[in-house]
C-alpha cells in the first residue's frame, strides 16, 4: 500500500468503530429531537415538530430550567473543590518518599471505583439508622445525629457534591503532581536561595507555571460534572423532591421513565452542545501545551 494512504488504512478500524457507536447516534438523537416521539404511544417515529421541542424547553418548561439551576450549583463548587484539594494533595505527596507513594496509592482507590457503586455505597454510609457517616458525626457533632442527610434538600446535594469530590480529586491530584515534576528545578533553586518563602515559590513561580494545566483540569472536570448520572441515580434519585435533578437525571428520567424520545434527545442536544464547546475549547488549550 502507497505510504500515503497507509495511515488512514491503519485508521480506518478506530473510525469506523467511532462511527458506529458515536456519531450514528448522535445523529440518531438530533433527529429524534426535531420529531414529536412519545413510545408509550408509538414505537414509530412521530411527526415532525422542527425546533419546537428547543423553544418549549428554553421558554416553557420550568422543570428543565429548574434542572439547569440545579446543575450549575452542583458543578461550581464540585469543579473548585476537586481543584483546590487535588493540587492541595498533589503539593504535600509530590515527594517520591515511601510515604508519600504509599499515600497516593491509596487515595487513588476511590477514582478506581464504579461511580453507581460509589452512589450505592454512600447510600448506605449516610443512611441515620445504620450508616457509618451518622455515627461519626453522632460522636464530633451531636446536633447533626440522626439526620437524614438524603431527605434534607440542601444536605442531600452538599453530599453529592462532596461525593463527587471524594471521587475524582485522586485523578486531578495525580495530573497536578506530573505538573509539578516537570517544573524547572532551577527556577524553584533560586527562589530559595533568594530567601523567598514556600507560600511565595507556590503563589508566584509554581501556580503561573502550572496555569495552563489547570485550566485543561477546570475544563476536564467542568465536562465530567455536567454529565455526571450515575451518582444521582443510585445516591438521590434526584431528590428530595427535585432538589438533585440534574439535567442528565432528567433526560433520563424524561426518556425512560416517561418514553418523550423527542423531547429527551432535545434536552440531551442543548447538553452536548454546552459540552461540545467545552471540548473544543480543551482541545484548543491541549493543542497549545503540546506545541
Amino acid at each position: 500500500m502507497n505510504e500515503r494512504y497507509l495511515k488512514y488504512g491503519l485508521l480506518a478500524p478506530a473510525l469506523l468503530i467511532c462511527a458506529v457507536t458515536l456519531f450514528y447516534p448522535l445523529v440518531q438523537s438530533l433527529i429524534y429531537s426535531v420529531h414529536d416521539w412519545q413510545m408509550n404511544r408509538s414505537t414509530v417515529l412521530g411527526a415532525f415538530v422542527g425546533l419546537s421541542n428547543y423553544v418549549d424547553l428554553v421558554l416553557h418548561d420550568p422543570d428543565f430550567l429548574g434542572s439547569v439551576w440545579v446543575t450549575l450549583v452542583f458543578t461550581v463548587p464540585s469543579v473548585m473543590l476537586t481543584i483546590i484539594v487535588g493540587l492541595s494533595l498533589a503539593v504535600l505527596l509530590a515527594g517520591s518518599g515511601t510515604l508519600e507513594v504509599n499515600t497516593r496509592m491509596l487515595l487513588v482507590i476511590p477514582f478506581a471505583m464504579s461511580p453507581a457503586l460509589i452512589g450505592i455505597s454512600w447510600r448506605f454510609m449516610l443512611n441515620p439508622e445504620f450508616g457509618v457517616v451518622d455515627a461519626i458525626l453522632n460522636s464530633v457533632l451531636p446536633g447533626l445525629g440522626n439526620e437524614p442527610i438524603l431527605s434534607n434538600p440542601a444536605l442531600a446535594m452538599i453530599a453529592l457534591i462532596l461525593v463527587d469530590v471524594w471521587h475524582w480529586t485522586p485523578y486531578f491530584m495525580l495530573t497536578f503532581i506530573g505538573a509539578l515534576a516537570s517544573l524547572p528545578q532551577e527556577t524553584l533553586d533560586a527562589a530559595q536561595v533568594d530567601g523567598a518563602s514556600n507560600g511565595r515559590i507556590f503563589f508566584e513561580i509554581v501556580l503561573p507555571q502550572i496555569r495552563p494545566v489547570l485550566a485543561i483540569a477546570v475544563l476536564l472536570k467542568t465536562i465530567f460534572s455536567l454529565k455526571m448520572l450515575d451518582q444521582v441515580v443510585t445516591m438521590t434519585a434526584g431528590g428530595p423532591g427535585t432538589s438533585t435533578e440534574t439535567l442528565p437525571f432528567l433526560v433520563y428520567n424524561t426518556a425512560f421513565r416517561y418514553y418523550d424520545i423527542g423531547y429527551a434527545s432535545a434536552m440531551a442536544w442543548l447538553l452536548a452542545i454546552v459540552m461540545i464547546v467545552l471540548a473544543l475549547i480543551y482541545s484548543r488549550f491541549a493543542l497549545e501545551r503540546s506545541k
